[in-house]
């Protein structure tokens, strides 16, 4: 038997706080790819924090950027110890020979690809420097995540779960096509009913776009309905134009949206570019949603070349306005290997690389229509603005945390 630690490295606080009790899915679902008779535990280092002395044979660690730099760091303090360390996750991938200077090995990819070769070298005593997966993985029977490893660590009462991998848009400035590609791949529907009957009556699906299949949907949501869950995805405003499904939505028990409200409409709030019509169309798409009772959070990111010093305030009132549920700032982040990245790249743009800032709370790169200190203030007073007039105690209903942002 061998001692495995999995651990999920603190990356600094989010202005919503809640956000931090809000589990994640990957390391639990790679607990599911060890054998049943390893002894496996799991530390989420933003709720406890990490015995660096216990004894233990693997230690596998993953990373998205803004989590590099400490992620980096816990890998060499086992290392001293001459405990073997596994990186993966998404920085990992897509900069496996910086972080191979962190580890014994380096999963690329997605870990189900690569994971029965690396535990076979494991048990001869030798890993490779990297396990990179190349083709995309089938998603029919994946082991279920190691949900019992979550217990007791004070999580929100919602099961996350994945229907879904990659996404066709491709947008920019986001770093799913380069870790889970642009192919738009389901799980077998009676694989995933199968999981959520084993679930609690709260469900959050993790996908990136749920709703991009519409005959998938279609029928996962037929089946939700007598299984009596709520439930929350990330989806785009455009569903509001599909009605039928819509209601299919709100009948199957989403009460819940979260929506990139994207650089479109941030160009609609900019004084340069007139006429795009998105703020009327995202008015009349959101009346839409909350008529059939699901509530919506919106999120808007600054710093598009396109945003000028007026934006935070125009967007502040726009969400106000359009009477958002629950709202996040961000600022707009070039992650590594991400089209922005390249083009901000070649541009001599970017001027910070501590990855620890890369966490869409600080600025990173030369906005081309204000400074870096009017975006950085400018991100600061939305925040202040926009839940300076939530009445006091204000809570989501997704949370039973304060809600007032750490800004």
């Amino acid at each position: 038997m061998m001692r495995v630690r999995l651990i999920y490295p603190d990356g600094g606080d989010f202005p919503l706080r809640y956000r931090s009790r809000i589990a994640s899915l990957g390391l639990i679902t790679v607990a599911s790819l060890f054998p049943p008779e390893w002894e496996v535990k799991f530390t989420d280092e933003r709720l406890e924090p990490i015995d660096f002395e216990e004894e233990a044979d693997l230690v596998a660690i993953s990373a998205m950027t803004f989590q590099a730099s400490r992620a980096y760091a816990i890998a060499d303090a086992f290392r001293t110890r001459k405990v073997k360390v596994i990186l993966g996750g998404p920085h990992p991938s897509v900069l496996p020979q910086e972080a191979a200077a962190h580890a014994d090995s380096v999963v690329v990819g997605e870990a189900e690809g690569v994971f029965p070769q690396l535990l076979k070298d494991l048990r001869d005593g030798g890993l490779e420097p990297v396990y990179r997966c190349g083709e995309k993985v089938e998603l029919s029977h994946l082991a279920f995540p190691r949900r019992d490893l979550l217990r007791g660590k004070g999580y929100l009462p919602v099961d996350l779960i994945q229907a879904a991998r990659g996404c066709p848009v491709n947008c920019e400035f986001c770093s799913v096509p380069a870790t889970f590609g642009r192919s738009y791949r389901v799980r077998p529907l009676p694989e995933v009913l199968s999981e959520i009957a084993e679930l609690s009556s709260s469900l959050f699906f993790v996908d990136d776009n749920l709703l991009i299949k519409k005959s998938y949907t279609e029928k996962l949501l037929q089946a939700l309905i007598p299984l009596n869950k709520k439930w929350v995805c990330l989806g785009s405003l455009r569903i509001a134009d599909d009605s039928d499904l819509l209601g299919l939505m709100a009948k199957s028990g989403c009460w819940l949206m979260y929506v990139d409200m994207g650089p479109w409409l941030s160009a609609d709030l900019s004084e340069r570019n007139k006429g795009l019509h998105q703020r009327e169309r995202c008015f009349d798409h959101l009346k839409k949603i909350h008529d059939a009772g699901i509530e919506v959070i919106g999120s808007f990111a600054f710093g598009f070349d396109h945003d000028d010093p007026g934006v935070f305030e125009r967007t502040v009132r726009f969400a106000q306005e359009a009477g958002l549920d629950e709202v996040e700032f961000l600022i707009l982040t070039p992650y590594p290997k991400t089209r922005l990245f390249e083009r901000l790249e070649e541009e001599g743009r970017i001027f910070e690389r501590d990855w620890s800032k890369y966490n869409t709370m600080h600025v990173v790169f030369r906005p081309r229509s204000m400074s870096v200190d009017q975006l950085r203030d400018g991100y600061r007073q939305a925040w202040r603005e926009f839940y300076s007039h939530r009445k006091a105690g204000y809570v989501p209903r997704i949370s039973e945390l304060s809600l007032q942002p750490r800004i």
